[in-house]
């Protein structure tokens, strides 16, 4: 939306998240971390999986949660209910089912035999009359809040959300319903630890003014053009804790002759258009400039998830925290199932250009954090195309309460954020 050569467009648009640098030390501050675990990731609506994890009845998904220090365990019972619960026995605390995914209608605690079903009931207790004064029927797994919101599996592991799912996503749920996600299924994935604070590959993953020069060997084709020589956002919208960026596709692209056999067959990200979605019939925040030149959007869910729909597929990205320079991330491709020679070949070339592209994002982030707590810097210098930091940033002070920016307006942002007091 707007000129591309415009200076400042987005700060003129959205000048209540100001210009001012900002500090590193939410980046490098266990004690900051120490507040993102309890007033971030035990409150606020986290995504876990999708309803395809567990199919089929008695179907099962661990999360090691290693932020929060739990594990959870997703079930689909007998009568078909999606569940979650916290994988520990409530007989001395074991760890109970061992398996990231699998199909039981039992899960047996490997420590003494205690046994639950696949809705979380205790239905079994060795030697159960030398216990006193036992009652099953109150021993069950612990449970823990869970909702779905588009095949979107979300928990939430406050005893009492402040929201249901649907009021925490807000907008983003509003704009982003009708797009075609159940017709989709995943095409390949890839998951990783890395040795940064898990903000700054949020940070990474929020801008588009890395791509000229980071993705200049994969993406450069794609990512700029005599027009828009720095990939200049279509739009960029806050809808309360949440963000979402619409970026172009290059008007000078012209394919090598690999990457136009795929787009014969397929969608590949270097296909600016495709015939899955319907251009005069999208959901309102697919594509919401409604720009001819549209490549694909990315919402990015507060804490910790990512949503990028092109149109003719979805991406995700969870970042999750495991310390305050570590982390783990799984990044997943939906795609149209292949069903011809042509059209797995191209599935094949895509996941290549989108294993090369990540590999290039993630290159620069274990070095920065190595560099972070030297001392020698004290804030990050942003700009205009940047803006998505700033509101994150700032969102993450209002959770916590920490940082002087958010002291004097905290009150009015919250309101805005849906931020519970």
């Amino acid at each position: 939306m707007g000129d591309f050569g415009e200076i400042h467009r987005w700060h003129k648009r959205y000048p209540q998240f100001g210009t001012e640098p900002l500090p590193i030390e939410p980046c490098i501050s266990p004690e900051y971390f120490a507040l993102e675990r309890e007033k971030i990731f035990r409150k606020c609506w986290l995504q876990v999986c999708r309803v395809e994890d567990v199919a089929e009845p008695h179907s099962f998904f661990n999360r090691h949660i290693e932020i929060c220090n739990t594990h959870v365990l997703i079930t689909r019972g007998e009568d078909g209910e999606i569940r979650a619960f916290h994988n520990m026995c409530s007989h001395r605390g074991n760890k109970m089912e061992w398996e990231a995914k699998g199909c039981a209608k039992f899960h047996d605690c490997k420590f003494h035999g205690w046994i639950y079903d696949s809705s979380g009931r205790l239905v079994d207790v060795p030697d159960e009359a030398n216990f006193f004064n036992l009652d099953k029927s109150t021993l069950g797994l612990t449970p823990i809040h869970l909702d779905i919101w588009q095949g979107f599996v979300f928990i939430n592991l406050d005893k009492e959300p402040a929201q249901s799912l649907r009021e925490y996503l807000g907008e983003v749920a509003d704009m982003l319903d009708g797009y075609p996600f159940d017709q989709l299924k995943l095409g390949y994935a890839y998951k990783s630890n890395l040795n940064c604070n898990w903000k700054i590959a949020v940070d990474s993953q929020q801008e588009a003014y890395h791509a000229v020069h980071l993705h200049r060997r994969t993406l450069g084709d794609i990512a700029i053009d005599q027009t828009n020589p720095f990939m200049h956002a279509l739009d960029i919208r806050f809808m309360g804790p949440h963000r979402m960026i619409s970026l172009p596709f290059s008007g000078d692209y012209k394919p090598s002759p690999t990457a136009a056999i795929s787009e014969r067959f397929a969608w590949t990200i270097k296909k600016e258009k495709d015939n899955f979605l319907d251009p005069n019939n999208l959901p309102p925040g697919v594509n919401p400039a409604r720009a001819d030149n549209w490549m694909f959007d990315i919402y990015l869910i507060f804490p910790n998830f990512w949503l990028a729909p092109f149109s003719g597929a979805f991406q995700t990205h969870n970042f999750w925290p495991t310390g305050v320079d570590t982390m783990y991330q799984e990044i997943k491709m939906f795609v149209r199932p292949p069903k011809t020679a042509g059209e797995r070949f191209a599935l094949e070339h895509a996941k290549c250009l989108n294993r090369d592209t990540w590999l290039e994002d993630f290159s620069t982030l274990e070095t920065t954090q190595t560099v972070l707590g030297s001392g020698a810097k004290s804030h990050f210098i942003l700009q205009d195309e940047e803006i998505l930091m700033r509101h994150f940033y700032q969102m993450i002070e209002d959770y916590t309460g920490h940082g002087g920016r958010a002291a004097g307006a905290a009150g009015s942002r919250n309101a805005k954020a849906g931020v519970a007091a």
